[in-house]
This record gives C-alpha cells, structure tokens and sequence, in this order.
C-alpha cells in the first residue's frame, strides 16, 4: 500500500499520553477512536483528483437519500465487477443517467439505494453511487466483497441479445442507422488508474464482467457489460494481472 495515498494503516484504537496534562505517566491512558473506513473512503476521493480527473460525490448528482437501516456493511474488498448502464443509454449528462438509476433501483426495484458503488462517464469522470462502506447491489446472489463499477453507456452490439429490441437494432445497424460503440480513450485511460487506486485500500485480486460472475441466470446479467464491456474487461484483466472470476 503506498504511502503517498494517506490510507490509513494504523490500528482503530491508541494508547497515548496528553503531555499538556500534569502528571499525565500517573494517569489513565486515553483511547483515540479513528473511523478508518470514512477516512479510506475520502483518501480514495483526494487519490482519483489528485491524479487529475474529476470525482463526483452523492451530492454533486444530488442523489436521494439511502435507506441506510435496511443496508448491509461491507469492507474487505476483493473484487471489481464491471457493468455498463444498457441499451437505453448513451454518452450523455451523467447526472442524469445516475439519478435516473437511483430512481430505477430504488424505486422499480425497492433497493435501499444505487446498486453500484461507483460510475464512469464517457469523459473518464468517476461518481460516487453506494458508500463504499456498504455491501452493493449490482451483482444476482454475489455481493459480498465485491465493488460495482458501472459504465455510464451503452458497450452491447444488437446481436448481443436475442430479442425484438436488439433484432430491430440489427436492422438499423445493417442499412447504416447505427452508431458505433467504441470506449473512450479519455475513459479507459482513467478507468485504469482508478482501479489501481481501490487496489491501493484493497486487496483485490479479481476483476469481471457482470456475467461472467457465478449466480448470474437472469436475462440482463447475461448481457451485461456487453460485448465491447467484455473486451474491455479482458483488457483490464490482462494489465493488472487480475484473475477472472
């Protein structure tokens, strides 16, 4: 873990004098609380400017309040799964598209709040979903020890599923009514450093895509991250030296 990142690495509690204190070596020692968790989740935030690109916290997308009694704690970290926002989005406002999210999920789906920790736009800007001290809710049965990061786009071909939506959009593609689907330099570039950084608080040792994560049956887990998100993935993968799940 490098030191330059400010991650705490001291114990939660200390045994300490007060040298202001008079004949403080016949006192009691005093405990100091530290919550070494908030402190890794705003050293991650000051690593990813310091690296110069933006961090956008829950605030600055005004995201709703969470359902903080129903969520789980979650921390040591081991994994990263990679999803992608699906066909309806594109490279678009981000904010948007993350409150948009947040509605879905905590709305249609009635989760206690954004099921990914973390997003990235197609300007290689990072967002703050789920506090990172919680257990997320972007994998079917799989969430423990694992960070969600979503990409705030579209990364599937039409032929990546087999339904009415994705055979109309074959046809589109077909007489030139499609649009290319190609991950940002801007994007990958900062993806990357972003996962070196988590690597830096945690000890992960595996990164996937959605579907390639165990327990993953459901229609949108097989498409996700989708073609493109895969490739990417296996890029990621392989420049990290991660394992596959």
């Amino acid at each position: 873990m490098r030191s330059d990142m400010m991650i705490p690495t001291y114990p939660v509690e200390h045994w300490t004098t007060v040298l202001a204190e008079p004949n403080y070596q016949m006192q009691a020692a005093k405990t100091v609380t530290v919550n070494d968790r908030a402190a890794t989740r705003q050293a991650i935030i000051t690593a990813v400017r310091r690296n110069g690109f933006e961090f956008i916290e829950r605030s600055g997308w005004a995201a709703h309040k969470n359902k903080s009694d129903e969520m789980i704690d979650d921390w040591n970290y081991t994994k990263i799964a990679i999803h992608h926002a699906g066909r309806s989005f594109s490279c678009g406002p981000a904010a948007l598209q993350m409150q948009e999210i947040q509605n879905l999920h905590m709305g249609n789906r009635k989760w206690s709040d954004i099921g990914y920790h973390y997003a990235t736009d197609c300007l290689g800007n990072i967002y703050e979903g789920r506090d990172i001290r919680f257990k997320g809710a972007h994998l079917d049965e799989y969430n423990t020890g694992v960070i969600g990061i979503v990409f705030l786009e579209n990364l599937s071909e039409p032929e990546d599923s087999h339904d009415r939506a994705g055979a109309i959009l074959s046809i589109l593609k077909r007489i030139g009514l499609g649009r290319d689907i190609v991950v940002p330099s801007i994007q990958k570039e900062n993806i990357k450093k972003f996962i070196a950084i988590l690597r830096q608080a945690f000890s992960i040792t595996t990164l996937g895509g959605h579907q390639e994560f165990p327990k993953q049956n459901s229609q949108e887990a097989r498409l996700c991250p989708g073609m493109h998100g895969i490739k990417l993935v296996k890029e990621l993968r392989s420049w990290g030296g991660l394992s596959q799940p």
